[in-house]
């Protein structure tokens, strides 16, 4: 039975799934400011998903019964619990469409570096630093980690990507663009 919910106030986690088969499945990482646990909360049922910071974190815990009560009594609390759910079930619909609408691990794995930078310019080299081990890029895909390496090492060798150390340059967003649609 879930507790309460966790408010991320500043840093990042990881949100993942333990698959039938063992497999595990990154779903998303998540920023501060987020709130974690609010479906299993108002549903009254446990979570399968498995959060573990990656990052110093501040986080705030409130238990469920008290924050049951205060989305019953105050109805700006309970629309943005409600329009928290229904972004995060919008995300989740539009992550696991992406999964399975992608006919190659290639294709994922180019979706994802471009997710890593889409808030940048597209005018320069772009540059992403990833503290992701090669195993948990594959868990994001749905892959395996030696696929995700023969891929970056296919990437590296027709310029689509450079690696300098954690860092992942992006030379050529559109040829990348290209291989993701």
């Amino acid at each position: 039975m879930p507790r309460g919910v966790y408010i991320v106030c500043t840093g990042r986690a990881k949100l993942s799934l333990q698959a039938r088969d063992g497999k595990t499945i990154i779903l998303r990482i998540s920023g501060g400011r987020e709130l974690m646990g609010l479906s299993a909360v108002i549903s009254g049922t446990p979570s399968l998903i498995t959060v573990t910071t990656i990052d110093f974190c501040q986080i705030k815990y409130v238990e469920r019964e008290g924050f049951l009560r205060l989305i019953e009594r105050d109805n700006r609390a309970a629309l943005a619990c409600a329009s928290a759910l229904a972004r995060e079930a919008t995300t989740s619909f539009d992550d696991v469409h992406d999964l399975l609408l992608a006919r190659s691990s290639t294709e994922k794995l180019a979706r994802l570096l471009l997710s890593w930078i889409s808030d940048e310019p597209r005018n320069r080299d772009l540059r992403v630093t990833t503290e992701f081990t090669h195993e948990e890029i594959a868990q994001m895909i749905g892959s395996s980690r030696e696929t995700v390496t023969r891929l970056l090492s296919e990437m590296k060798r027709k310029d689509l990507i450079r690696l300098e150390g954690s860092t992942i340059l992006i030379p050529n967003r559109i040829a990348l663009q290209a291989i993701a649609a």
